[in-house]
């Protein structure tokens, strides 16, 4: 009798399914920040995407009380529509985000900047891919390959013969778009690293990687560290200094 798949054996077949064949050069764990976002970032449930609908993905009938109990329980109740980055005072904003981020000794300050995007945006994309809802419970992969980033949703069952035994891509974009990476936090089991896109918007993730693949800093090894600034962008001009 063939030996059981390890559950991270599971997992980058799983990756490989969703990239064809095509080797990924990084698998990570990630997860939305439970604190920090805000509630007008949570996605309102009805407008979530459903993803492992399929057949072959064990239905978890008490999920989705479990679902809202803990969220009655946190009073954790999303606005009705996303609020996205205002666009219209797009550079203000921005700018105003980058400032509190560069404050990692306020907590408080900092995790209101974990977020910026209008609704166009890279970032706006992945905002809502990162929220799915399922007849199962949902465990997010980031797959990096030489030209692209996917968001994949695999089933997170405790029975291992059901785990990661079916694979949805939830988001994926050229590598190109991501311009830079910073780590926010080096606390484990997933620090928590911002996602910055060439259109001057980002996301923030807890991310780890996949047991037996690559740290993070091997994939990305020009990471920021929560010290340094988020970068400037051309879409969005520093605004003049008031005389």
């Amino acid at each position: 009798m063939p030996e059981e798949k390890s559950r991270p054996e599971k997992l980058w077949e799983a990756a490989l399914k969703a990239t064809g064949g095509r080797e990924p050069t990084g698998l990570f764990r990630v997860d939305r920040p439970v604190m920090g976002m805000g509630n007008s970032r949570d996605t309102p449930w009805r407008q979530r995407p459903w993803v492992l609908t399929g057949p072959e993905v064990a239905w978890a009938p008490l999920r989705k009380i479990l679902v809202v109990a803990l969220r009655i329980v946190s009073f954790d109740v999303p606005d009705r529509k996303i609020q996205f980055s205002n666009e219209n005072i797009g550079a203000s904003e921005r700018a105003k985000l980058v400032r509190k981020s560069n404050k990692p000794q306020d907590v408080a300050i900092e995790e209101s900047s974990r977020y910026y995007g209008p609704a166009d945006s890279t970032a706006a994309q992945l905002l809502v891919a990162s929220l799915p809802r399922s007849k199962t419970r949902v465990m997010s992969l980031l797959c990096v390959t030489s030209d692209e980033l996917l968001l994949l949703h695999v089933p997170d069952t405790y029975r291992k013969k059901r785990f990661a035994n079916a694979v949805d891509i939830g988001w994926r974009c050229d590598r190109r778009l991501l311009e830079w990476t910073r780590n926010i936090s080096a606390k484990r089991p997933l620090p928590k690293i911002q996602y910055g896109f060439t259109d001057g918007s980002w996301m923030t993730l807890h991310t780890a990687p996949v047991e037996g693949r690559p740290a993070f800093t091997d994939v990305f090894p020009h990471t920021l560290t929560k010290q340094d600034p988020i970068p400037p962008n051309a879409n969005y001009p520093e605004p003049e200094p008031s005389k």
